[in-house]
């Protein structure tokens, strides 16, 4: 166990029961049943067909899995006992040419067979494949036969499988746990990382300074080919013909054991300790990579952390992250693993398994399963059910003594569009415009334009969400009640449709705005109207509507449906477009910037008539675009959400009582 083995045992008990103690404050409180292992599928694997009577007498199977070198030194790994090695899952990894981290292996190519399970169909016939261990590879896939997976249209979440050291997929209990993994819905790839061919020796003796000193090399190796191996396996499923259409690049996650929980971190960007100073290198920084799970993973000896001292090397790393550790473990210690996870940016999750060392615990396996399935689902399917369980989750009922310890979870935010849009200022037609109030899965959209004559046309369009960033709609052409009427009838207006309108966002602040109008066709790029410093908006809002102090919405009389207002507020300043009708009842909009006045809440600008190129012309000259001052108008904030909306407009005076339009519940907020 090395000097300081005795010590960190010693103590262990009671710094885990002070980490809980403090950790459990202010924790999630449910209780939750246990998932049924397996899952719904039935599982399938792909070709590892082997000989093994190409074994010595008296040799272990796991050595060749595991790549323990023979007793005279010669190589030993799962390629020697291949049988089908042309149709067996497998890559040679180019190793970068840094001795310092990679040591002899700097520049060398580095074999590596992966195996891959999947939720197959209850009519798959295929024989298992029987191993020596007594267990069996799953309606395991011959010759070239393609996979049969559940649903044969389907691009199904991929989970990157790191066993831990001197393991492999085939060994022990990771069959068993990949099995569960994939009859949950997902793909499964597992390298097998032949550790015994790097290094050999225990992850204790890293708590120990004099045997680190004189194998630092050999372990710096070890640790660092894995993330790599673990990339390089992403890449052959997304480009392997029988897979490359079968998985979903976008839901990549990870789940590993051990050694295999550094990898993950390691393949996700955070820094492993290279020096006895302490000191850390990134080794590999894989975007791809959504979310991982570490069963009892190895962040190191409080001695020697295996990101850095105290664990800094993980300060940037983003991936969302679940620890399930053992409160007996001296070889992955729950006070290294602690202070690792409170290092994590993302989303990340403790959980404490009871008495646990550092192995599988069979009496915690459903509490195991159901944390890892839960949080992937959450993490990589994006599942709101999921989500909203683990929120919540504290321990899992029955089997072991599990403990939710840490639980932050930082859902990215929801991208919101609201606000002023107009055609890219290079693009030059300024004259025109969209505004945007996005709540929930819906915009309503208001777009600016004019007709055949030039005359100011408004049409609106509410747009629903197809896909990230892409929102779809029918676009109406309103009339109504003209602007002057004493008593606004909402009975009177009436909606036609025109077209159809797609607003397609790549980002916050750029975009394309595609429609068909009228008969005609036409693509527009689109970015926001910055006139001052751009507001944050969220759905849903985080408060009531009234405390805002940033008025961006779609503003209306509920009394009087059929018109309404729009206000993108930068800073100090609100541009205000009102969508209404003149005398004859048709679309009419007009504009005004409004700025503070000395009172508190209140507004004060000049209401400007503008007319304009038809909106199909192309180009759209702006030179062509005229404004006329044809009145005033002045809005008062009673608070956030109730305003009064006073105008004088073409010698007609009027007040409306306005307040925000709240179509996706509780409204957004903007700040």
């Amino acid at each position: 166990m090395g000097k300081l083995g005795s010590i960190i045992a010693a103590s262990l008990a009671a710094l885990a029961t002070l980490i809980f103690a403090a950790a459990s404050l202010a924790q999630p409180a449910t209780v939750v049943p246990p998932l049924a292992l397996p899952g719904p599928y039935p599982v399938a694997c792909s070709n590892v067909a082997q000989d093994f009577s190409r074994m010595a007498p008296g040799e272990d199977v796991q050595a060749y899995w595991e790549g323990v070198p023979r007793a005279n030194n010669s190589a030993r790994y799962i390629t020697d006992l291949l049988s089908d090695p042309a149709n067996t899952l497998s890559f040679s990894l180019a190793v970068p040419s840094d001795a310092s981290i990679y040591g002899s292996f700097a520049g060398a190519r580095v074999p590596v067979v992966v195996l891959v399970c999947y939720p197959t169909l209850a009519s798959n016939s295929r024989a298992d494949f029987p191993l020596p261990n007594g267990k069996v590879v799953p309606h395991m896939q011959r010759s070239d036969d393609a996979p049969i997976l559940a649903d044969r249209t389907a691009a199904y979440p991929l989970i990157l499988f790191s066993h831990g050291y001197l393991g492999s997929p085939l060994s022990n209990d990771y069959l068993d746990a990949m099995s569960v993994l994939a009859s949950y819905g997902y793909v499964v790839a597992a390298p097998f990382h032949g550790d015994a061919r790097i290094a050999q020796f225990q992850l204790e003796s890293v708590g120990d300074l004099t045997y680190l000193v004189s194998h630092l090399a050999n372990f710096l190796a070890l640790q660092s080919l894995r993330p790599l191996e673990l990339s390089a396996t992403l890449d052959l499923m997304l480009s392997h013909p029988q897979w490359k259409d079968r998985i979903d690049a976008s839901r990549v996650g990870g789940f590993g054991a051990s050694l295999g929980g550094e990898s993950l971190l390691l393949m996700a960007g955070a820094g492993m300790t290279s020096s006895i100073g302490q000191s850390w290198t990134k080794i590999d920084t894989d975007p791809r990579l959504k979310a991982a799970v570490g069963y009892v993973p190895y962040f190191g000896q409080p001695v020697f952390p295996a990101f850095g001292r105290d664990q800094h090397g993980l300060d940037d790393v983003t991936l969302p992250f679940l620890a399930i550790a053992g409160t007996a473990d001296t070889t992955a210690p729950l006070v290294s693993t602690t202070q690792g996870i409170e290092h994590l940016q993302g989303s990340r999750e403790l959980v404490t398994l009871t008495g646990v060392t550092h192995g599988f615990d069979v009496a915690s396996t459903n509490d195991i399963f159901t944390w890892t399935i839960t949080f992937l689902d959450a993490e990589v399917r994006h599942d709101a059910a999921a989500s909203a369980k683990l929120a919540q989750m504290a321990a899992v009922s029955g089997g072991g003594d599990d403990h939710a310890v840490i639980a932050v979870q930082q859902l990215p935010p929801t991208p919101n569009y609201s606000g002023l849009w107009w055609r890219s200022p290079a693009e030059s037609e300024s004259g025109w415009g969209i505004n945007v109030a996005h709540q929930g899965d819906v915009i309503f959209l208001t777009w600016f334009t004019y007709g055949d004559t030039g005359t100011a046309l408004w049409v609106s369009m509410t747009a629903f969400k197809v896909s990230d960033g892409n929102y779809s709609g029918t676009i109406y052409r309103t009339t109504g009640p003209p602007f002057s009427a004493a008593v606004f009838d909402p009975a009177a207006v009436t909606r036609v449709a025109v077209g159809a309108g797609n607003l397609t966002f790549f980002d916050l602040n750029n975009g394309f705005f595609n429609y068909t109008m009228n008969g005609i066709t036409q693509t527009k790029p689109i970015t926001r109207q910055v006139f001052g410093p751009l507001p944050t908006c969220t759905w849903p809002a985080a408060q009531d509507l009234s405390l805002d102090t940033n008025h961006t919405d779609i503003w209306w009389n509920p009394a009087e449906s059929g018109w309404g207002i729009n206000f993108a507020q930068e800073g100090d300043t609100i541009f205000a477009t009102w969508f209404t009708y003149d005398e004859s009842g048709l679309p009419l909009w007009l504009s005004f910037t409004a700025t503070p006045t000395a009172t508190p809440g209140n507004y004060f600008g000049t209401l400007y008539r503008t007319a304009g190129p038809a909106f199909y012309n192309v180009p759209f000259d702006p030179d062509n675009v005229t404004r006329m001052a044809v009145g005033s108008a002045a809005l008062a904030f009673s608070d956030g959400n109730h305003a009064a909306f006073t105008y004088d407009l073409f010698g007609v005076d009027q007040t409306k009582a306005i307040t925000r339009q709240v179509f996706r519940p509780p409204g957004t907020a903007c700040y």
